[in-house]
C-alpha cells in the first residue's frame, strides 16, 4: 500500500537519524575490546598482534536490515624481541633485575601499526570504511606511559531508495522526490588523532573523529556526519582476590549541537577466563556482557535492551566479537580492560 510505503520510508529516516547523530561512529557496545578503533594511540600497546572481528545485528519488528561488521588487526613492531626479553626475565632469581628490565625505557618504547575495515547497513543506508593506524609509545615514569596516535581513513556512504515498493509510484510525490534525488553517495578522506596515559592497571585517553575531512565527492545528504567528534575514555582493573578481577570503564562523546553521550560498564573476570558484566548508555540502552578469554582466543557477547524513545525501532541488538592473538610466541595474557 502507498501509506505503508511512506511509513517504511519515514521509519528508515528515523532509524538512520538515530545512527548518524555521531557521524562515522559505529555503535559497538563492546568498544573496549577494540580500543584502537576509537583512539589510534592504543595501537601497539600489546607485544603481539590482535585480530578482531565483530558483528552487531539489530532485530526489530519491521524487517529492516540493521547490522555492523568490522575486521581489525593491531600490534607492535619488533614485539617478539620484547616478549622474549620479558619471558626470560621471569626466570631470573633476582627481583631487582626483573624490575629494572620492566622499567627499562628502551624496552617500553614501541611503534604500533594496524588497520581496520568496517561495513554498516541500516535499511537503505550503507557505508564502508577503511582505516590505518600508527602510534608511538613513550615511558614517563617507572610505571606510567604515554602514547600518541594518528588514524587515516576512507569512508563511502550511500542511500538507495530504489528497492522500496509503494502502491502508486507515479502519483506518490514523496516517493518521486526521493527517486529524483537518485542515490545519495559521498566518499571522504579522514585524519584523526588521539593520546592516552596508561599503566598496567588503568588508562585515560582523548581522541577525535572527523577532525580533518576532505570530501572527495557527494551531495548534501550527509552533512550531518561532518561535525568533529571528541571522545574521553577511561578504564581500570582491580584485583578483588587471587581469582577475581573487576574492571570499570566509562566513555563520553561530544559533538557540537548535540548532547553529551556517555557509556559506562563494569565487568568481573574469574580466573582470567570467564567475565560477566553490564553496561549503560545514557538515555539509550542497558547491556548484558559475557566473555570467555584464553591466551590466544576470546569470544565476547553483548545483548542490548533499548530504553530510549526509539526503543520501538531498536527492539533489541546482539553483538558478537571474536579475537585471536597472532605471533604471541610467549603466551602473553591479554589485558582485562
Amino acid at each position: 500500500m502507498m501509506r505503508a510505503g511512506k511509513q517504511f520510508i519515514i521509519f528508515s529516516f528515523l532509524l538512520l537519524g538515530s545512527y548518524t547523530v555521531f557521524g562515522q561512529e559505529d555503535d559497538y557496545t563492546q568498544y573496549y575490546l577494540n580500543l584502537p578503533a576509537i583512539n589510534a594511540a592504543y595501537t601497539g600497546m600489546d607485544d603481539y598482534f590482535n585480530m578482531n572481528t565483530g558483528v552487531r545485528e539489530g532485530w526489530n519488528n519491521f524487517g529492516v536490515e540493521n547490522s555492523n561488521l568490522y575486521l581489525s588487526a593491531f600490534g607492535a613492531l619488533n614485539s617478539a624481541n620484547r616478549s622474549g626479553r620479558r619471558n626470560n626475565s621471569l626466570r631470573t632469581s633476582n627481583p631487582q633485575i626483573f624490575d629494572e628490565i620492566q622499567s627499562d625505557k628502551k624496552f617500553r618504547r614501541r611503534h604500533g601499526v594496524g588497520g581496520m575495515i568496517t561495513s554498516r547497513t541500516v535499511g537503505p543506508y550503507k557505508s564502508f570504511g577503511a582505516f590505518a593506524n600508527y602510534a608511538y609509545h613513550l615511558p614517563l615514569t617507572a610505571r606510567l606511559n604515554v602514547s600518541l596516535g594518528t588514524r587515516l581513513g576512507y569512508t563511502s556512504q550511500r542511500i538507495d531508495f530504489m528497492g522500496l515498493t509503494v502502491r502508486d509510484e507515479v502519483n506518490d510525490l514523496f516517493y518521486q522526490n526521493l527517486l529524483q534525488s537518485q542515490q545519495g553517495t559521498q566518499n571522504s578522506f579522514l585524519v584523526d588523532f588521539g593520546t592516552i596515559l596508561y599503566s598496567q592497571k588503568f588508562y585515560f585517553g582523548i581522541s577525535t573523529s572527523n577532525l580533518m575531512v576532505e570530501r572527495l565527492n557527494g551531495d548534501q545528504l550527509f552533512n550531518l556526519n561532518e561535525g568533529v567528534i571528541y571522545r574521553v575514555h577511561s578504564g581500570a582493573v582491580f584485583a578483588l582476590s587471587p581469582t577475581l578481577d573487576i574492571s570499570p570503564a566509562v566513555s563520553a562523546t561530544y559533538q557540537e549541537s548535540y548532547d553529551v553521550q556517555w557509556v559506562a560498564n563494569i565487568r568481573l573476570r574469574y580466573k582470567n577466563l570467564i567475565s560477566l558484566g553490564s553496561g549503560y548508555t545514557s538515555d539509550s540502552k542497558i547491556s548484558i556482557l559475557v566473555g570467555l578469554t584464553t591466551t590466544n582466543l576470546s569470544i565476547n557477547y553483548a545483548y542490548d535492551i533499548y530504553t530510549s524513545d526509539l526503543s520501538d525501532f531498536n527492539v533489541n541488538a546482539h553483538e558478537l566479537v571474536l579475537g585471536i592473538s597472532l605471533f604471541n610466541k610467549y603466551k602473553l595474557k591479554p589485558r582485562f580492560w
